[in-house]
């Protein structure tokens, strides 16, 4: 088939790959940026281009059968124009796939300009799984109330829809609240394991073995049951406030979403709440580390992430701050330049190795989960900190070996 996608987010340009590599003629109308975190992607497009089943034009393909409109969630505007220039240029006969998480009733603005046949397909998949997601999906979620639009959606999905049949079809609204529902669902059960976390460090219990014990459960398992600084990302929070929003219009006084937004506000400062209290409330010209960025791994977003909140307070307290990620890019920088004054960005270093990020530190705090600093040297690093003071808050480490080599430990919710 002939596939228009447009964006140059992860989900577009995953969508755009993976439909190519089945022998789809696709056109991405987008960018494709020069460093992409997402785990094997680069490779995936350099491929299909060279195959020559993936393009990238400024012009959508008007003989296309599908178009996918992956943009970022506060780009409507911009899908409308889209949306425009297909109800006059493309065939009639051609299919609008939303993907794009604009929400009730913007979806709709984008749905009716648009004035083709429609499925609201949401993306689910993780920053760091995306490829994956995409195409060994647990679900196919077909938002569409067109029997035509329905059966060829199938058609093109079918190569990701082998071993058993995945799709799920039902109303455009019921899938646009199905993708609410599954992030706030997330959300939710993250804070109640934030809380769960403080309630384990007062009673002298360890939330590890808690979170063995709940996810043993199998009608609760292990997903998103690890306690830790906050969750971030574009979506979770804006959801619980999109979700909120639509509570509060069925005449609901309740207010569960609100201090689950509230829990995961207080979380990310919970490392920096530890470093006071362990440096009797004197931070003025410490020197602390910081492990990871992004607000997940294998991601380079740094969008709500726990580590923004950690550097404000340590500014504001005068410490010097040192920082190492992997994936570490221009949205950082952009940050920067926006919310730090010129004082506060000479306070801080970026390092390109996370030991030299160690030299002469007070404490190391690590925030993101990347994989290298699961097993790290802590040899090396007793020899390069000024104070072997590890605030872990992603409970990556056992807090007895820790001890046992030297380390003053602080977890999440860790005995």
């Amino acid at each position: 088939m002939q596939i228009n996608v447009f964006g140059s987010t992860i989900s577009a340009l995953v969508t755009a790959g993976c439909l190519a590599e089945t022998g789809n003629q696709v056109t991405l109308i987008g960018n494709i940026p020069e460093s992409i975190a997402e785990p094997n992607l680069s490779k995936l497009l350099k491929k299909q281009l060279k195959a020559g089943f993936l393009k990238v034009s400024e012009q959508f393909n008007q003989e296309a059968n599908f178009h996918f409109i992956s943009l970022p969630s506060g780009a409507c505007q911009d899908a409308v124009v889209i949306a425009e220039q297909l109800s006059e240029k493309a065939q009639k006969d051609s299919y609008l796939v939303l993907r794009s998480n604009f929400g009730f009733p913007l979806s709709h603005q984008v749905i009716d300009t648009a004035k083709l046949p429609f499925i609201v397909n949401p993306d689910f998949a993780a920053d760091g799984n995306a490829i994956n997601a995409f195409t060994r999906p647990d679900r196919i979620i077909i938002g569409s109330e067109d029997e035509y639009a329905t059966e060829d959606f199938k058609r093109l999905m079918s190569p990701f829809n082998r071993n058993r049949d995945v799709s799920i079809v039902m109303s455009p609204d019921s899938a646009i609240l199905t993708k609410y529902a599954t992030n706030v669902l997330i959300a939710t059960r993250i804070s109640l394991m934030n809380e769960l976390a403080l309630v384990a460090e007062e009673m002298g219990a360890d939330i590890e073995q808690v979170r063995q014990g709940l996810g043993s459960d199998q009608r609760i398992g292990f997903s998103y049951l690890y306690p830790g600084v906050g969750f971030g990302g574009e979506h979770l929070e804006m959801d619980l406030e999109r979700v909120q929003a639509l509570i509060d219009k069925t005449g609901s006084q309740e207010n569960l979403l609100r201090s689950v937004a509230n829990i995961n506000h207080t979380q990310k400062e919970l490392l920096f709440r530890k470093l006071w209290k362990h440096f009797d409330c004197q931070l003025t010209n410490k020197q602390i580390a910081l492990w990871g960025i992004s607000y997940k791994p294998n991601s380079s977003s740094i969008k709500g992430a726990p580590s923004l909140v950690m550097i404000e307070a340590l500014l504001h307290q005068g410490c010097q701050v040192n920082i190492y990620d992997p994936k570490l890019g221009k949205s950082f920088d952009q940050w920067c330049q926006t919310y730090l004054s010129e004082q506060q960005r000479s306070q801080l270093h970026i390092f390109d190795d996370p030991y030299n990020a160690l030299d002469n530190s007070d404490a190391l705090c690590v925030l993101t989960e990347w994989k290298q600093f699961w097993s790290p040297d802590f040899s090396e690093m007793q020899q390069r900190m000024k104070h072997s003071v590890i605030a872990d808050g992603r409970n990556l480490y056992d807090p007895e070996h820790l001890k046992s080599l030297g380390f003053t430990y602080f977890g999440v919710g860790r005995k």
